[in-house]
């Protein structure tokens, strides 16, 4: 029989559900298996925190038992993001628990190629492949930032090209929440990633930011694109020192036919200073034209696994996770909106942010959102009101990304004048977007937006004055407060 190192054997059930086939991966933390699900049938991945690594075996007792504690934070981190990543990038969470002392993640089974050994076989790609890759890898990195959640370990062995055409975002085994509270599971000043795809602050050691893991997402797309690695060994400098100091070439520069636009998104994605790299939502947008459209042609010559294949044959293409039944409509769901039912779960909302728990009422109320926008239009106050409910409760629910998009929602689209209450409003918008947007490591824009609204408060009247002044004061003291500590702020 197949015997993991850690002990455990091909038949084995795990967590009573979990039947092991055979070991199909190990790397220094963890093992992985093929298992069958007896709850479902269906094939899933059972992956193993390693206990009995040679690294281990070489430390002493206390510092091997300290490992071990890191090790298990770890895994347990892992645990909790997959089970609230929800994308068909990311590999969903079936199950966890430990088996004969040794914890375990059961999670939906990627069958396929890495990105690594898919660029091996087909290298070089061409364009709309190149782009099905980096937007579906995207838009599934887009997912893990709204948490906000940072990977940290981005590069082609990390992304699979599953056998359906998609593209998939795996192991986030040192992937890290940047809300506060979460635990820190890396002594502070370590480096992690992977060398060549590390970006210049983890080098150094620093806190990562979602900014980080687009600097190893540019490395992967400039591979993509150009054919190569954008620094690579030549005997006069070291891989570190050119990610630390060296800028790139521009893409053209190796690859016949690069789009200008797709190279100078790729060249400030590898921009040395974060603020100058674009966030995961302008790389989507600026990626979006290149993918292939329903129709299009199979790519020549042809490839297995084809990354196209969710673009061009959208009618085929699947969500590779399980369906799972809809929810119940809401009261509020019927042909056209009810006032009164949207009023009463606006109240249920403004209910839920003064307990400080908001959750299912705000997220009723978001969904609904975009409909009232365009049934009642943007004059009516409900709709207003509608908007920045949710827009608040997301926001204290955690939700930053959802809720930066919907401040700044509102002041493009809900707000018409350029009277002292509107320019209030918008300085009061502005500012709730950068306290958002603070989650992702974004100081600069909120230092901004914080100096303007001294400006812009300086001229209204006392009361709308007062109500700026409220709202500065609270995310200037949320700067202060990670200017102090460091960028993003130390969990």
């Amino acid at each position: 029989m197949d015997m993991g190192s850690h002990g455990v054997r091909a038949g084995e059930r795990v967590g009573g559900r979990f039947e092991l086939v055979e070991p199909i991966g190990k790397g220094g933390m963890a093992q992985v298996w093929r298992a069958v699900d007896a709850a479902t049938g269906r094939e899933v991945a059972v992956k193993f925190l390693r206990l009995d690594s040679e690294d281990l075996h070489q430390l002493d007792t206390d510092e091997r038992l300290a490992e071990l504690d890191m090790l298990r934070g770890r895994f347990r981190r892992e645990t909790t993001l997959l089970g609230r990543l929800d994308h068909p990038g990311i590999p969903e969470l079936f199950g966890h628990g430990a088996h004969q002392d040794t914890p375990y993640i059961a999670m939906r089974l990627v069958t396929g190629v890495t990105l690594h050994d898919f660029l091996k076989a087909h290298r070089p790609v061409p364009l709309s492949v190149a782009a099905a890759v980096a937007a579906q890898v995207a838009d599934a990195l887009a997912c893990a930032h709204t948490h906000p959640v940072v990977h940290r370990d981005l590069k082609p062995q990390n992304i699979m090209i599953s056998d359906d055409g998609i593209g998939t975002l795996i192991d986030f085994g040192i992937a890290r929440p940047l809300l506060s509270g979460a635990t820190r599971y890396t002594p502070h000043g370590s480096s992690l990633g992977s060398h060549g795809y590390q970006a210049p602050e983890q080098i150094l050691g620093k806190d990562p930011t979602t900014l980080t893991d687009i600097y190893s997402f540019g490395c992967v797309c400039y591979q993509l694109f150009a054919g190569r690695a954008p620094f690579v060994l030549d005997g006069s400098k070291g891989m570190l020192e050119q990610h630390l100091y060296d800028e790139p070439l521009p893409l053209g520069m190796f690859a016949v036919g690069v789009p200008e636009v797709l190279d100078d998104l790729v060249l400030r994605m590898l921009s040395k200073d974060q603020e100058r790299r674009p966030g995961v939502e302008e790389v989507l947008k600026v990626l979006e034209p290149f993918t292939p459209r329903p129709g299009d042609p199979e790519p020549r010559p042809r490839m297995r696994p084809d990354p196209t294949v969710p673009f061009r044959l959208a009618d085929r293409a699947r969500d590779p996770r399980p369906a799972v039944p809809a929810p119940s409509a809401p009261v509020v769901e019927e042909e056209w909106l009810d006032v009164r039912a949207v009023e009463r779960l606006c109240e249920e909302v403004e209910r839920e942010i003064h307990d400080g728990d908001p959750d299912g009422a705000v997220r009723r109320l978001s969904a609904l959102a975009q409909r009232a926008r365009r049934e009642w239009g943007a004059r009516r106050p409900l709709v207003r009101r509608v908007w920045e409910l949710t827009a608040d409760g997301l926001r204290v629910a955690g939700d930053c990304a959802a809720a930066a998009r919907f401040y700044q929602g509102i002041a493009d689209e809900l707000i018409r004048g350029d009277g002292p209450g509107e320019r209030a409003d918008r300085a009061v918008l502005r500012l709730r977007t950068a306290e958002c947007r603070l989650a992702f490591g974004e100081i600069e824009a909120a230092i901004e937006a914080v100096r303007d609204a001294g400006y812009v408060a300086a001229g209204l009247p006392a009361e709308l004055a007062a109500r700026v002044e409220q709202v500065r004061r609270e995310v200037d003291v949320d700067v202060t407060e990670r200017l102090f500590k460091g960028r993003p702020p130390r969990p």
